[in-house]
């Protein structure tokens, strides 16, 4: 993991208004998201032995995320990496249904050190979301 300075950093904004933004700049809100908090993702690379996201954090200030007039502060972002194991989970389960949720290995490293042409990368998308949102 590799942090970013970004101006971004402690800014509160509405919620939907923030996602719409977003959105639109290819970020999608990442699948671990919980009421009060979550992160928008967007994805520098993606092979058959890593992940490479750029992540926004935000934590609500006012309500909830699920409710259309959260509002949320944004966290210092972040480029994370996932490498995972060649071949076959050796924890997986089998059949139809857990072939469904468990199709991917486990993480061989959670919080892999960042190449840095992937934070190069994630500092020229968040300069795009900066003049988004800060100007």
């Amino acid at each position: 993991m590799k942090q970013l300075e970004s101006g971004l950093d402690n800014q509160m904004y509405d919620l939907y208004d923030l996602e719409n933004i977003l959105k639109r700049l290819d970020f999608v809100i990442g699948g671990n998201w919980d009421y009060d908090h979550a992160y928008f993702d967007y994805q520098l690379d993606k092979d058959t032995e890593q992940y490479v996201f750029l992540r926004i954090p935000i934590s609500t200030e006012i309500g909830y995320l699920d409710e259309r007039d959260a509002k949320v502060r944004i966290g210092k972002p972040f480029v994370l990496a996932h490498r995972f194991e060649s071949g076959i989970d050796q924890e997986g389960m089998s059949g139809n249904r857990s072939a469904m949720t468990n199709q991917f290995a486990a993480p061989e490293e959670p919080d892999a050190d960042v190449d840095a042409k992937y934070v190069q990368e994630a500092e020229e998308v968040l300069q795009k979301v900066e003049r988004a949102l800060l100007h």
